[in-house]
């Protein structure tokens, strides 16, 4: 049961070794904050004792112990909660100042793991902090940037009590020393801290480095050398939020302006009703990609009141709005708008980290309040279908700006970031495939697993001993339904096929590409999983039009259940925003008499689409950028066609389509106009004449 502990106060644990193997933590709680955090895992090669806490969500900096081979066995540490702050010290070490910065609370809940031993330890008397040793002639317990305002702050503590007091009276000259070497002097705005608890200073500094050393230069006297505490090469870097609370304790000339100081500068808050005007403002949704960060949230300003956004990160800014901004039609019940946002901040920038960014909302009066930002999205294509559900209707007006601007650099880079990562594959064969078929069929699966069974029925029935066939499961929490489909298909109708199972989903062009990989037939056939061939020879009439050398694809007519037509070849006509969108001539009328022979078209539709294997290995298959599954037909079509090839109608190959019921579950989410559009501006993109 969680205890509750009154500082002053200490424990003295001990992780067993069961508890180092099952990495148990031992946690002290301030309500919702995570005030002590400790665990032992590997750094670099090496056990330590990780210390870390979670204030408001956020993770700090990791405090690193290093530990012995044997005392990672069964690491002992004393920790104790005084009024001068927290300590941790390992068996026979002498102790180390944990968040120096930060007050102690009142209480404090205890939340360890079941193997760790907790025993109550003896407090450590007031001032044996004070008096540990004490390298030079001070030290800089801890050091880090105020984001926003071009200065940083530092916990110092000297060897001279009365040399510290003087400092305080005005400003005093120092200089930092990190990887970059010794910067010039700045005037440091000091304030002294309760007796033995140091200083608290602000220079001007712009760097955001670990601090390695400093030197203050106070008139009159030799230069101060101040070094990292505990013998540590460089000094903690907590959150800004941390000097924030021990403002309050401080005293001296400087701590108005230090107050000033931190109030312009981001110390983690939202600060927005702290201005004058009733503004509201929420991030809900954040994609960081290599094209930039992408912003979804709501903002409310019923008196029009804000003049600009921004995104700041350490000392760099990207202006939201004006810029690339779109207003939506997403409301979040309390008055606020939605809205989406693009600024082309990336992690990659310097040293900069997505958790150290911000936004800046500045109103005409010229006050500024900060908002920070949530964690970011996963990686994976739930976050780009939610942006785009959440996105409501788009005037037709907005389209070009709305993805030209906001949202399609961003959502393609997310889609290319989340396909370039490695991902298992799985291959189950039920029967004997041909060694050296004719043809593949490649079928991707999402959703509706039971067209499997009718497909195989009708297949059975074709004259296709000789060809293989092949689904690919873009659906892996359907895994073990599948694999049952599959053999109750294999045993029913005796017709071998290879079942493709990857990790997880990524769409109708990766899946078929999937299939592509392990195509062994001299013809392959992209197949929707709701296509029903109506004759025997619908793929014997398909081969045969490849046989042409001057063909690149061939495709099938496709009719709906009632007889009308569906798709017999496709154009591209002009659309919304007028970008190019494919066309079904006579779609929904009764087809015309079958041609006679193949004839051409502009382009022809995924959902039943033959090419050779070594023209569809050639052209690497469709192009992923394509989303789910929209348009990366019509774009393999342009490339074969601009490299000379023909796409051909044999309208003697007929087969029913359902059209999207494939698509199962996946269809019926909202966004699916968003989706399509996306994909059209990756299509006009590279298609559209200029």
């Amino acid at each position: 049961m969680p205890d509750t502990l009154h500082p002053p106060a200490a424990q003295s644990l001990r992780f067993s070794p069961r508890a180092v193997a099952r990495s148990e933590s031992a946690n002290y709680h301030q309500g919702e904050d995570i005030r002590l955090h400790l665990v032992v895992r590997g750094h670099q090669g090496h056990p330590c004792l990780i210390a870390n806490d979670c204030l408001e969500g956020r993770w700090g900096e990791e405090l690193r112990l290093p530990l012995s081979p044997e005392e990672a066995l069964s690491p002992a540490v004393q920790v104790a909660f005084t009024a001068m702050g927290i300590e941790l010290a390992l068996a026979g070490a002498a102790p180390v100042a944990f968040r120096p910065g930060l007050p102690v609370p009142q209480s404090l809940v205890t939340r360890h793991g079941p193997d760790i031993e907790a025993q109550i330890g003896a407090v450590p008397a007031a001032r044996a902090l004070a008096a540990s040793p004490m390298a030079g002639e001070g030290v800089i317990e801890a050091a880090a940037s105020l984001p926003g305002t071009g200065y940083r702050l530092l916990l110092l503590r000297l060897a001279d009590p009365a040399l510290e007091e003087s400092l305080i009276l005005a400003p005093v000259p120092l200089r930092l020393r990190d990887a970059t070497g010794l910067a010039p002097a700045a005037p440091a705005w000091i304030c002294a801290l309760p007796e033995g608890q140091g200083l608290l200073a602000a220079v001007e500094s712009a760097g955001d480095a670990p601090v390695s050393g400093a030197e203050l230069l106070p008139p009159g006297r030799a230069p101060v050398l101040l070094v990292p505490a505990h013998g540590q090469a460089q000094a903690m870097r907590p959150p800004a939020s941390e000097f924030l609370a021990r403002l309050a304790q401080a005293r001296g000339p400087a701590k108005a302006e230090l107050g000033r100081l931190l109030a312009r500068g981001f110390t983690g808050r939202n600060t927005l009703s702290w201005l004058s005007a009733p503004v509201g403002m929420s991030v809900a949704r954040l994609l960081p990609t290599p094209e930039g960060l992408l912003l979804q949230g709501w903002l409310s300003d019923p008196g029009n009141a804000i003049a600009a956004i921004r995104l700041r990160a350490g000392e760099k800014t990207w202006p939201l709005r004006p810029g690339a901004w779109l207003d939506t039609e997403a409301w979040d019940g309390d008055g606020g708008r939605g809205f989406l946002a693009h600024a082309p901040f990336t992690t990659q920038q310097g040293t900069t980290r997505l958790g150290e960014a911000w936004l800046d909302v500045t109103l005409a009066t010229g006050e500024t309040g900060t908002l920070p930002l949530p964690l970011p999205e996963p990686l994976g294509i739930a976050p780009l279908r939610a942006t785009l559900a959440e996105l409501g209707a788009l005037p037709e007006a907005l389209l070009d700006h709305a993805f030209g601007a906001v949202l399609g650099p961003a959502l393609a880079a997310w889609q290319q970031q989340r396909l370039a990562r490695p991902m298992a594959v799985e291959e189950r064969v039920f029967g004997a495939p041909p060694e050296a078929p004719r043809a593949s069929i490649i079928i991707p699966l999402h959703g509706r697993l039971d067209m499997l069974p009718v497909q195989m029925a009708l297949f059975s029935a074709c004259r296709m001993a000789g060809d293989e066939i092949i689904f690919v499961l873009d659906d892996p929490p359907r895994r073990e339904a599948a694999l049952a489909q599959a053999q109750s298909a294999w045993e029913r109708f005796g017709l071998p096929l290879r079942l493709i199972l990857p990790a997880e989903s990524r769409g109708f062009g990766p899946a078929s590409n999937l299939g592509l990989r392990h195509a062994c037939g001299g013809v392959v056939v992209f197949l929707n999983a709701d296509a029903f061939p109506q004759a025997t020879d619908w793929l014997d009439l398909l081969v045969a039009a490849l046989a042409e050398p001057s063909v690149g694809a061939a495709g099938a007519r496709l009719l709906y259940p009632d007889g009308s037509l569906q798709h017999g070849g496709m154009r591209l006509e002009p659309g919304p925003a007028g970008w190019l969108f494919p066309a079904h001539p006579g779609k929904g009328l009764r087809p015309l008499p079958a041609a006679a022979e193949p004839r051409d078209v502009e382009a022809l539709t995924g959902a039943c689409l033959a090419l050779r294997r070594e023209v569809a290995e050639q052209f690497g298959g469709f192009d992923p950028a394509y989303v789910i599954g929209d348009f990366e037909d019509a774009d393999l079509c342009a490339r074969l066609l601009q490299a000379g090839l023909r796409c051909v109608m044999e309208d003697r190959a007929t087969l029913v389509h359902l059209e999207r019921q494939s698509q199962g579950r996946a269809d019926a989410e909202a966004g699916r106009w968003n989706l399509t559009l996306l994909n059209a501006w990756t299509y006009n993109r590279h298609w559209k004449p200029a």
